[in-house]
């Protein structure tokens, strides 16, 4: 059974009997008169078809006696092509998603009404139950969110029941497969070269916005690789600030520079930062803070085990860094360390760089999350951050993102010979 195959297979057996799943892909946002925003596939879709295109319908149904999944998509046309580019044929739909039935997206409705009509019929048996995915901004009409159309089909379909399939991928998503695994440990060995491209290209007097350019290019030149997110690259005292947005001060020699980034590998997120001396040499107060953003860094993985939560994790670091900071006195002991750290040191990651997640739920066995210790000291004009990506095998934290330098004397050796 094929990867995308074995994903709705699980998600069948956790269906309801006498159930069906309808799950679309979204459609492009209006940002202007005559202009839309760069469409986003809904993830959920993306991962049960590996489709990426608008005006796509997934449909499961888990009959009396068999299961059966379609796949909607617009009909080919021409003329659509020429205005807004190429368009999957059925053929190519069925190659990419593995589902046989791939139909065009005007034939829904028909085999909806089949699929929920109140007769018994061999196929399906009286279907009771509609999953649809009731997440946040899915649009599946310039005006029609999937909330809304939840609102129409339950007015339509009185005796049948709708509920969120939403629990039920997010749960499957939470456990990343070998080939996710693979696909996100491609992504950061990607990242890592990027990021020595971009640290080759510190010096006095380049804006920041500059060296997040050179970052995104590099990846469009090697792969067409799409970015994670929106790369923060932060000099000096604007890496005080966490999700830093301006990006236009000039880079000075003395300052320290924090970077947050990532690329893609089939939709699967690398997000990692690290923060570097911009005349490659670590020296004083950027010294010590960074040791001590380094050793807490070094410890939660260690520390991290299955069974434990992120919040676990997250009380652990505090007490580190707390630890660290009395020892280099930045802080008496009855300061509150909250004041020079102020964000989580965990999150999920997948297709979303802040993957779905339940984060009360105990770490298990192919959970991907970030370890992201820093600090941040307006005073001083510092932030440090140092963050990995790690995945959970036989109960332990495995690091993917190694090969990336953080130690002191390997950031310092990568800067000679850059």
């Amino acid at each position: 059974m094929g990867e995308l195959s074995n994903r709705r297979f699980k998600l069948v057996e956790k269906m309801k009997p006498h159930s069906a799943a309808l799950i679309f892909s979204g459609v492009s946002k209006v940002s202007s008169e005559d202009e839309f925003h760069p469409f986003q596939v809904n993830n959920n879709f993306y991962y049960l078809t590996g489709i990426e295109q608008e005006h796509s319908v997934l449909l499961i149904v888990k009959g009396f006696s068999c299961v059966k999944t379609y796949l909607f998509i617009d009909e080919y046309s021409e003329l659509k092509e020429k205005w807004t580019g190429k368009r999957l044929t059925n053929d190519e739909a069925r190659a990419l998603s593995d589902i046989e039935n791939v139909y065009v997206y005007n034939q829904l409705d028909s085999v909806l009404s089949m699929v929920f009509s109140d007769k018994d019929n061999n196929d399906y048996g009286n279907i009771a139950y509609c999953y649809l995915d009731l997440s946040p901004e899915i649009k599946i009409g310039d005006e029609l969110s999937t909330k809304e159309y939840a609102k129409s089909f339950r007015e339509a379909n009185r005796r049948i029941e709708i509920v969120d399939v939403y629990p039920l991928i997010r749960d499957l998503r939470m456990i990343k497969s070998d080939f996710e695994i693979e696909c996100i440990s491609n992504a950061i060995e990607a990242t890592s070269y990027g990021i020595t491209e971009t640290i080759r290209n510190f010096k006095e007097g380049v804006l920041e916005y500059e060296l997040a350019e050179v970052f995104r290019h590099f990846g469009m030149m090697h792969g067409r690789r799409k970015l994670s997110f929106s790369t923060i690259i932060a000099a000096g005292k604007n890496a005080t600030c966490l999700h830093y947005p301006t990006q236009t001060s000039k880079v000075r020699t003395k300052d320290m520079i924090l970077f947050d980034l990532g690329y893609k590998e089939h939709g699967y997120s690398a997000d990692i930062s690290r923060t570097y001396p911009v005349n490659g040499v670590f020296a004083g107060i950027h010294k010590s803070i960074y040791e001590a953003v380094l050793n807490c860094n070094k410890a939660v993985i260690e520390y991290a085990r299955t069974g434990m939560t992120i919040a676990d994790l997250q009380a652990f670091a505090t007490e580190t860094l707390k630890s660290e900071c009395i020892r280099l006195k930045l802080m008496d002991k009855d300061d509150d360390i909250r004041k020079y750290y102020y964000h989580n040191v965990s999150h999920h990651l997948g297709l979303d760089t802040h993957d779905v997640s339940v984060r009360e739920r105990p770490l298990e066995n192919g959970n991907v999350i970030t370890v992201e210790p820093g600090l941040y000291f307006a005073n001083f004009g510092i932030g440090v951050r140092i963050e990995d990506d790690i995945v959970f095998k036989d109960g332990k934290a495995v690091n993917l993102s190694k090969s990336i330098a953080k130690e002191i004397k390997d950031v310092e050796r990568l800067f000679k010979t850059r």
